[in-house]
C-alpha cells in the first residue's frame, strides 16, 4: 500500500497529454453521471459538488516538478474537464444551452485553482508548512462529509459513498503525501479546529433539502406555465451553502420540482422565468411555527 501511495502522489509522469486525458476523461464520466444517476446520489454529486474533484487535482499538483507547472495544468485540466460535463450533457436534457447558467460557478472555482495549485505544489516540501496547505483540502473535504452526514436524516442513505469518500480521503492525503509526522499532526490538528469552528460558528441548514413540485404550487397560486420554468436570480440575507440556493429540474416530463436550501433566520428570494419569457417572484424561509420551509408568491 505505500508504494501504491508514494506512486500515485510523486511518482506519476504528468505530462500534457496525461493532464489533458485526465480531464476529457473525468468530463466524460461525470457527464455520464449527471445523466444516468438521480439527484441526491453519492454519483451525481461528482457533477454537482466540488470533494470529488479534490484527489485528481491533487494528483495532478503533486506529480508536477514545479509550482507554475501545476498551477497551469491544473487550471487546464478544470477549463477542458468542466464545460466539457455540460456540452455532453446539452443533447440529453431539456434545458439545452441552458445548463450553462451553472457554469460560471465553476469557471470561478477553476480560476481560483491557479493561485491554489500553485501554493498547494508545497506540501511535497514534507515541511510544517506542507501541513499548512495540505489542511485547506481535508478541511473543506470534512466539513462537506459533516454537512452530509447531518442530512441523513432526511436523506440516508443519499450521499453515504461520499461520505465515506471524504473521511477516507482524508487519511490517504495525510499518510499518502507526507512521510514526517510533523506535517501529519499540523494537517490533523488545522482540520480539527475548523470542523470545530465551523460546528460553533455557522447556522446550519434547516434540513438539507425542501423539493416541492412546481406544478402543484404554481398552480395553488394560479401560475399556469409555459414550457420548463427557468431560475433567472437568486438572493438572500445569508450566504446559501451551495452553488445555488434554488433549481428548478425537470422530474419527470410533466413535472417541476424546486429544491431549497435554507438556515435558519435568513430570507430567501428566487425569480422564475417561463418559455414565454414571464416573470414570476418567491420568497421563501424557515418557519418556526410549522418546522418547515414555506414558499410564499411575491406579488408585482
Amino acid at each position: 500500500m505505500k508504494k501504491i501511495l508514494s506512486k500515485i502522489f510523486g511518482g506519476l509522469r504528468m505530462s500534457w497529454p496525461v493532464v489533458i486525458s485526465m480531464a476529457i476523461g473525468l468530463g466524460l464520466w461525470t457527464a455520464l453521471m449527471a445523466l444516468l444517476v438521480p439527484d441526491g446520489n453519492s454519483f451525481h454529486d461528482i457533477a454537482v459538488t466540488f470533494e470529488w474533484w479534490v484527489l485528481p487535482a491533487i494528483i495532478i499538483i503533486v506529480n508536477c516538478k514545479k509550482p507554475l507547472e501545476a498551477a497551469l495544468k491544473t487550471l487546464v485540466f478544470f477549463l477542458i474537464s468542466q464545460p466539457l460535463v455540460y456540452l455532453i450533457q446539452v443533447p440529453f436534457n431539456s434545458m439545452g444551452w441552458g445548463l450553462f447558467q451553472y457554469y460560471p460557478y465553476w469557471f470561478k472555482i477553476t480560476l481560483a485553482t491557479f493561485p491554489a495549485a500553485f501554493l498547494g505544489w508545497y506540501i511535497k516540501k514534507d515541511a510544517w508548512y506542507s501541513g499548512i496547505f495540505l489542511s485547506a483540502m481535508t478541511s473543506l473535504l470534512a466539513l462537506t462529509g459533516i454537512k452530509y452526514v447531518i442530512s441523513f436524516g432526511e436523506s440516508f442513505p443519499n450521499h453515504f459513498i461520499s461520505v465515506i469518500y471524504c473521511f477516507l480521503m482524508i487519511a490517504i492525503l495525510i499518510f499518502g503525501i507526507f512521510r514526517k509526522w510533523q506535517p501529519r499532526v499540523i494537517t490533523t490538528v488545522c482540520t480539527i479546529i475548523a470542523v470545530i469552528v465551523y460546528i460553533f460558528v455557522s447556522k446550519p441548514f434547516c434540513g438539507d433539502v425542501y423539493e416541492i413540485v412546481a406544478n402543484t404550487f404554481l398552480e395553488e397560486n394560479g401560475i399556469v406555465l409555459v414550457g420548463e420554468p427557468q431560475v433567472i436570480a437568486t438572493s438572500g440575507t445569508a450566504d446559501c451553502d451551495a452553488d445555488i440556493c434554488v433549481e428548478v429540474s425537470g422530474h419527470t416530463d410533466e413535472s417541476y420540482y424546486f429544491r431549497l436550501r435554507c438556515r435558519e433566520g435568513a430570507e430567501y428570494t428566487f425569480d422564475i422565468e417561463d418559455e414565454s419569457g414571464q416573470v414570476y417572484s418567491f420568497s421563501y424561509a424557515y418557519s418556526d411555527e410549522s418546522k418547515s420551509v414555506e414558499v410564499k408568491r411575491i406579488e408585482p
